[in-house]
């Protein structure tokens, strides 16, 4: 995979739209200040992919989006094998702004839409495409450089466990602790299921089974026999609960005609009491008449009192309702009075509140106050704002005049560095001639000295006209003694290499700053340059602007609020509250009318009401006298044809339900009593001469209890054996089913445990882990053999990494020996190396390196931009996220991540 175009907006710093075009760049830096966007950069690709980042995973995205920005968008275009791809992403604060396209460039040079199957179908297509997922691609294309370090410099433990992080091999421990528990649970099966037949099943055997069935059959011949012997007791209870019956109504019978004949005279009486009753029976009509209507007379007499009462209170009302009404009336008077004060204070409020949206108060004041015009005042307002704006632009226009000077004051200081330093560096160019010159003589000379010397260390052994022991000839004369002296020419040797060393590394050190200074020297004067026009055609606008305001706006506007207060203070204090005061005073002499006028006509409806009620309460009396009189005269006569007094007739009297039902009593004893006699001779015909024995009938329905009671417990035990017969044989054919489990458990624990112990750290992924830390570094000391130009090689002693130095006769030594910029060359080896196991057999087209060169020495740094260097060759595009701008001005192209008040933008220089 390598990206082509990256587009985002709204996502967190690039609140604008921002494009980053990949396709022509191989070697670059992103560089920018801290909190610019570097990494959004990387999470913006992530998130248009996978929708995932790094740093929030796939929760908590509303984070994604730009402070005040209702949502965001991500477009990554990427090529794949030849083709290109383009994956998109928007999302807002809502889960329905969400969405997800993906897309493929055909032939022709149109997009055809890949985006079917809703934002999981999405989701999987553009893994499937990529090869990786989320995970794999993160640790394979953007490297996080600080873990290498680690397993760099690690113990073998740690390396390890850090290998299992990142290859993902950690999973192996999981799938151990999923084994071992599914053999903790077979076990804990075998163990319960053998328990359980131990235990619960131990006494289910088939001969138990044989003595159940036996036990139930002899058990239903029992409850046969007992079922015939119920059914002649029952045949035998039935024909004397008959004859029983007849018995009992005969001596029923005996006993009502008995009760009968002993009410006889008390039925005799009642008869005479009824005969009596119906004598003074017309009388009790008359008796009643007479007694409601002198009830009906003394209640009209009550009602006329009230209602004289009544008509009297009603009249003093309706006088009251009237003399208030006037009174009302007279306060009515005054209402137009009231309104014309009430519309004065409405005008005085609506000064206040022009006055309180102008910005014044009641107190605001001026010796020369203008009467008030509104537009005048908006007019004088806008002018004092925009004068007041320009005043702060000028202070910034300073502000930014003092920043220039300072700036030109640095560019000036730093042309002068760069003229002392640039002929420093000529001086030490030449020093360094010099010096390289001298040394080589004093290494001549050295040389010499040491060969004299040499030679000069056989003298002892040299006679003239021998045999010289080295050459073999003839010695003609003894050679003189050494007369150099040889540790003050080496330690002239030692001291002129180190002056070449020093002025070697100084001119390096100058040649980098003097090479760094000019690319800064020639930005700044072109930035100084537009920074200077800017200025001045500001200095011109605002010039051109404050000529455009005349006056003295402010005091123009002060003076027009001076005079609105001043007719604002004239009305009063609170003409708002006055105003509803005088409102509140008319509303209530208006109501107080309305009030008065609706009492008046209540009272006098009450006093017509009133008087009608009087006219008929005075005819009702009239009436109810008359009807007493005229009953009274009629019981009179009626009591004097009787001979009684109204006393005895009531005495006498019965109601005509109680004289009816005595009547009724005597005809109904006399038929009762005819009845049960003729009943009772009928029942001893029946019972005839054959005695009934009620013991009898007692021994026979005890018999039959008692034989119901042992049926029913046979029949109770029979289903009880039927029963564990039939559990019985359940339990039997559970037995053989557990067994057959334990036995499956059993099988299945065998094979679980055996699984368990393979899958144990210290075995299986110890091997796996060892197999991938040896392809590690058989890819590493390759590609770390390549970018050091040949010079180092990764191997593994003894459990611990070390490197080969193979300029220096192949020395080996610990990884922890190595310097900052060899380390770091290590550690990228074995970044690049994981990068490409991670992603199996697909050459990835891009890698992005983390920062890891900010503790770098210059000659550290040298190496590594050497190294970067040297990528370009194996086919990828590395991007390198540093805050190192010497190494960041190395590389071909840089990508510079600048914020600002509108957002962060992304700028490329080559």
């Amino acid at each position: 995979m390598r990206p082509l175009k990256l587009e985002l907006q709204g996502f967190t710093a690039f609140r604008q739209f921002t494009t980053l075009d990949f396709s022509d760049l191989e070697l670059f830096a992103l560089v920018g200040p801290t909190g610019s966007g570097k990494s959004s950069l990387l999470d913006a690709m992530t998130f248009a992919l996978y929708g995932y980042t790094e740093r929030l995973g796939g929760s908590g995205l509303d984070a994604l989006i730009s402070q005040g920005e209702r949502g965001l968008s991500v477009s990554l275009t990427f090529e794949v094998g030849g083709t290109t791809f383009r994956a998109s992403r928007t999302k807002g604060r809502k889960q329905a702004e969400n969405e997800v396209r993906f897309e493929r460039l055909d032939e022709d040079g149109l997009w055809t839409n890949l985006s079917e199957g809703g934002m999981k179908g999405v989701n999987e297509r553009i893994r499937t495409t990529l090869g990786l997922d989320f995970k794999s691609f993160t640790r394979s294309v953007m490297l996080p450089q600080g873990e290498f370090s680690r397993l760099l410099h690690g113990s073998g433990k740690d390396r390890q466990q850090l290998l299992g992080e990142l290859t993902g091999l950690d999973h192996v421990q999981d799938m151990q602790r999923v084994a071992s528990d599914r053999a903790k649970e077979f076990k804990h099966q075998t163990q319960t299921l053998n328990s359980l037949l131990d235990g619960e099943y131990a006494g289910v055997t088939p001969e138990a089974l044989a003595e159940l069935r036996a036990q139930r059959e002899r058990t239903d011949d029992e409850a046969e026999r007992l079922t015939d012997t119920r059914e002649q007791l029952q045949a035998a209870q039935n024909r004397l609960r008959d004859l029983e019956k007849v018995w009992r109504a005969r001596e029923d019978a005996a006993r009502r005609v008995g009760a009968l004949l002993a009410r006889a005279a008390g039925v005799q009486e009642g008869a005479q009491r009824a005969a009596r009753a119906r004598r003074v029976a017309g009388v009790l009509p008359l008796l009643d008449a007479a007694e409601r209507a002198r009830i009906a007379q003394e209640r009209e007499a009550r009602e006329l009192a009230r209602a004289q009462a009544a008509a009297d209170s009603a009249a003093r009302a309706a006088e009251r309702a009237a003399a208030a009404l006037a009174t009302a009336q007279a306060q009515e008077a005054r209402i137009p009075e009231l309104e014309a004060r009430a519309e004065t204070l409405r005008e005085a409020e609506a000064d206040a509140a022009r006055l309180r949206r102008a910005g014044g108060t009641p107190q605001t004041t001026h010796p020369q106050p203008l009467p008030w015009d509104e537009d005048a005042h908006h007019a004088a307002r806008e002018a004092a704002q925009k004068l007041e704006k320009l005043k702060l632009e000028r202070v910034q226009l300073e502000t930014q005049k003092t920043s220039l000077k300072a700036a030109q004051e640095r560019f000036a200081a730093e042309e002068r560095l760069q003229e002392a330093e640039s002929a420093e560096l000529e001086r030490v160019l030449r020093e360094g001639a010099d010096a390289k010159a001298d040394l080589q003589a004093a290494q001549k000379a050295l040389d010499e000295a040491r060969i004299t010397a040499g030679l000069s260390s056989y003298r002892a052994h040299l006679h003239v006209g021998e045999d010289c022991p080295l050459c073999l000839q003839a010695v003609q004369a003894l050679p003189d003694a050494p007369a150099a002296d040889l540790r003050a020419l080496e330690a002239r040797v030692g001291a002129l290499e180190a002056t070449q060393d020093e002025r070697r590394n100084r001119y390096s050190e100058l040649r980098g700053q003097v090479k760094n200074r000019a690319a800064w020297l020639t930005e700044k004067r072109a930035e100084n340059a537009d920074w200077q026009e800017q200025l001045t055609q500001r200095e011109a606008d605002l010039r051109q602007l404050e000529a455009n305001i005349t006056g003295d706006p402010q005091t123009g506007a002060l003076r027009l609020l001076a005079g609105l207060a001043r007719r604002v203070r004239d009305a009063g204090p609170d003409p708002a509250g006055k105003r509803r005061e005088t409102l509140a005073e008319i509303q209530a002499l208006r109501q107080g009318v309305q009030g008065a006028q609706a009492t008046l006509a209540r009272a006098q409806g009450d006093q017509a009401a009133a008087n009608a009620t009087l006219a008929g309460a005075q005819g009702n009396a009239r009436a109810r006298d008359a009807e007493y009189r005229e009953a009274h005269a009629a019981l009179t006569a009626a009591l004097d044809a009787l001979g009684l007094d109204a006393a005895q007739a009531r005495a006498a009297a019965l109601p005509e339900q109680d004289i009816a039902a005595l009547e009724d009593a005597a005809r109904t004893h006399a038929a009762q009593l005819a009845q049960l006699q003729e009943a009772l001779a009928e029942l001893e015909r029946q019972l005839g001469a054959a005695p009934f024995d009620p013991a009898e009938l007692n021994q026979v329905s005890r018999d039959l209890t008692a034989t119901d009671a042992a049926l029913k417990e046979t029949r109770e035990q029979a289903g009880r054996l039927a029963e564990q017969e039939r559990s019985a044989r359940e339990r039997l054919e559970r037995k053989a089913d557990i067994q057959a489990q334990a036995q499956a458990a059993s099988r299945r624990l065998d094979t679980w445990q055996t699984l368990t112990n393979s899958l144990k750290a210290n075995e299986f992924q110890q091997f796996l882990l060892a197999e991938v830390e040896a392809q590690l570094l058989t890819r590493a000391g390759l590609l770390l053999h390549e970018i050091s130009d040949g010079r180092y090689r990764l191997s593994l002693d003894k459990g611990e990494y070390v490197v080969q130095d193979l300029w220096n006769a192949g020395e080996v030594r610990g990884v922890k020996t190595l310097s900052g910029g060899e380390t770091f060359l290590a550690s990228l080896s074995l970044a690049i190396a994981l990068s490409d196991y991670l992603a199996g057999n697909r050459i990835l087209g891009a890698l992005f390196l983390d920062e890891g060169f900010g503790t770098l020495d210059p000659q550290a740094l040298e190496a590594v931009a050497g190294a970067l260097e040297n990528l370009r060759t194996q086919g990828r595009m590395v991007g390198v996220v540093t805050h190192v701008e010497s190494l960041s001005e190395r590389l071909p192209s840089r990508l510079l991540v600048t914020k600002s008040v509108a957002g962060s933008s992304v700028q490329r220089f080559d």
